[in-house]
């Protein structure tokens, strides 16, 4: 059988995809490798949307190139000339007295170790055909010393994947630019884009926040993700409101810029008006995104990268009249609200298609979300707290 060619177009093909998220595929050659760790854009594969599986999986590499490496290994041809690599670097620690690091070498390669002892017979310490490749991804290739560990990292990775590969993900359709369709956006298995990150914007949610000049605050909020998400809240604060049975606040620390907040806490009332703090408004935002299935691209950041990802996008959501901002009161921190201008605009087309209609699973997600956090951390009653301590015993 002749050897798999890895060109270059093959190569920037991945990388265009770890980049922005996707790579159109109209002839479905790279379906051999982002078959099941990749979203197809329709049933006929013509392109491929990066999945939140591949993204965790990726996370044991240590850079894009050795992730394009770990996406090559799962062509059978190349991933056995690495695997022979890898079994003659692990029969040379087995003839060593310190067996130390034969156990390294097995636990670096985790799963893994199963492909290598399968290949045990064929180990050779030999360039591979695609040595070429190898260099140009990584600087070495794979059979010197100094590539070990690289080699370990991506067939570790390769065999993670692997594992996953029988398991087809559903297509994504492209998404709406207008915003105006959030049900057709906001899908299982979309990404988003970080705030300021640069993506395909077909596919993926895309990460850009500034205002186009001129463009009302409406459209500028549907049209931008993170924008529209931030919204949501402040407008399911409004609602839940009105309803008088609990609530959210969203709370300023004295001592911060209302205009770039470093955090914004988030506090929970109950039915019964007793107020429980909830962690920080990324937080609430990443549960969202979580009950979505929705994920970060190019990465899920901790909630303190997140709070400072979203404060420029709160700065411009007080200018823009999307938010507004009550100062401190008595003993009360400053707070939150939704903006009376554009609780007008909600209720008025387009606001209302959004809003009311096409976002509503959007909104059940952040109600549903504060719900659950105020749930888990509220305080136990006294009589509840008694009864687990006696079924510890």
């Amino acid at each position: 059988m002749a050897t798999t060619i890895v060109t270059p177009t093959l190569l920037n093909a991945l990388y265009t995809l770890l980049d922005t998220g996707f790579i159109p595929d109209h002839d479905s050659e790279l379906a051999p490798l982002l078959r099941g760790v990749a979203h197809p854009v329709s049933e006929a594969e013509t392109g491929w949307v990066i999945s939140s599986v591949l993204l965790e999986r990726l996370k044991a590499t240590a850079n894009k190139n050795e992730a394009a490496c770990t996406l090559l290994a799962l062509l059978p041809e190349i991933r056995n000339s690495w695997l022979a690599i890898a079994a003659a670097r692990c029969k040379e620690a087995g003839s060593m007295n310190d067996c130390t690091i034969l156990t390294g070498l097995v636990s670096a390669l985790d799963g893994a170790s199963v492909w290598v002892e399968a290949l045990l017979s064929k180990a050779a310490l030999s360039a591979t055909p695609y040595a070429a490749t190898e260099r140009e991804c990584t600087g070495v290739s794979f059979e010197q010393t100094a590539a070990l560990p690289i080699l370990m990292r991506v067939l570790s990775a390769a065999y993670s994947l692997s594992q996953v590969q029988s398991i087809l993900l559903a297509p994504l359709t492209s998404v709406d630019q207008s915003g105006m369709d959030a049900n057709r956006n906001w899908v299982p298995g979309r990404m988003l884009a970080l705030p300021g990150t640069t993506s395909d914007t077909t596919f993926l949610l895309h990460g850009k926040y500034e205002p186009a000049e001129e463009q009302p605050a409406i459209t500028w909020v549907c049209a931008s993700p993170w924008v529209l998400l931030l919204a949501m809240v402040v407008y399911v604060q409004d609602t839940w409101k009105a309803e008088a049975r609990g609530g959210l606040i969203l709370e300023l620390q004295s001592g911060q810029n209302c205009y770039a907040p470093g955090e914004v806490g988030i506090i929970v009332q109950g039915p019964e008006g007793d107020e429980v703090r909830c962690g920080t408004l990324a937080q609430l935002l990443l549960n969202v995104l979580a009950y979505l299935n929705v994920n970060c691209f190019p990465y899920t950041p901790e909630p303190s990268v997140l709070n400072t990802l979203i404060s420029p996008i709160l700065s411009l959501l007080i200018t823009r009249r999307v938010w507004d901002f009550k100062d401190s009161a008595g003993m009360q921190s400053g707070h939150y609200q939704i903006h009376p201008v554009f609780a007008d605009s909600c209720y008025r087309l387009p606001g209302s298609k959004v809003f009311n209609r096409t976002g509503r699973q959007l909104r059940q997600a952040v109600r549903l979300c504060a719900e659950k956090l105020y749930t888990e951390k509220r305080p136990l009653p006294n009589v509840n707290r008694q009864e687990i301590r006696e079924s510890q015993l």
